[in-house]
């Protein structure tokens, strides 16, 4: 292997290094915690648009289908009135509404479609936020546990070695070989 291969290899683990200890993994978790959340929200708001837009169709339908049914009656009267060219504006406006029933239901049978499925997703994403939400949380103990013992441990070994000078051992020392002496 060559001296510059290895050298590229040396510097791209210590940039990856530098990255990794510069990232907070508990930030970039709470971080990917509320992407989650924005997408959910989004997509609540999307599925509440569906629905407004299905009942904004549905009752245009409705209002359409009254309309339909008092031009009915009044094509009715004007047959049996013999008032053919009232009757032939009657059968164009029933035609007209006809055809907009028809795309109604269409777009009715679509929009429901896109509920269902949306809403099944929707689903889903909120038991993956709150698995992804234990996840992390018992991660977070865990690295903070770690780092209580981490910095437990530095405290403890630092403050040992601290608190012993010279002149203790030298104490120690003197009283171990006063021991040895008198006890021959």
């Amino acid at each position: 292997m060559g001296i510059m291969t290895r050298f590229t290899r040396i510097f791209k683990a210590d940039i990856h290094g530098v990255m990794d200890q510069i990232e907070n993994k508990q930030l970039i978790l709470k971080q990917c915690l509320r992407e989650m959340e924005t997408s959910l929200a989004k997509k609540q708001s999307a599925l509440n648009q569906l629905k407004t837009d299905l009942e904004q169709i549905q009752n245009e339908a409705r209002q359409i289908n009254r309309e339909k049914e008092k031009s009915e009656q009044d094509l009715r009267t004007a047959i049996l009135k013999e008032k053919e060219d009232i009757a032939r504006l009657l059968i164009k406006k029933c035609l007209k509404a006809d055809k907009h029933m028809e795309t109604s239901f269409y777009q009715t049978e679509s929009i429901e479609k896109k509920i269902h499925l949306l809403s099944e997703n929707i689903e889903a994403q909120k038991h993956q936020y709150a698995e992804m939400q234990l996840r992390s949380e018992s991660w977070m103990h865990k690295a903070e546990h770690q780092q209580w013992e981490v910095r437990e441990s530095g405290i403890i070994a630092k403050n040992a070695w601290q608190s012993i000078s010279d002149e203790e051992v030298e104490l120690e020392l003197l009283k171990r070989k006063d021991a040895i002496k008198g006890g021959e």
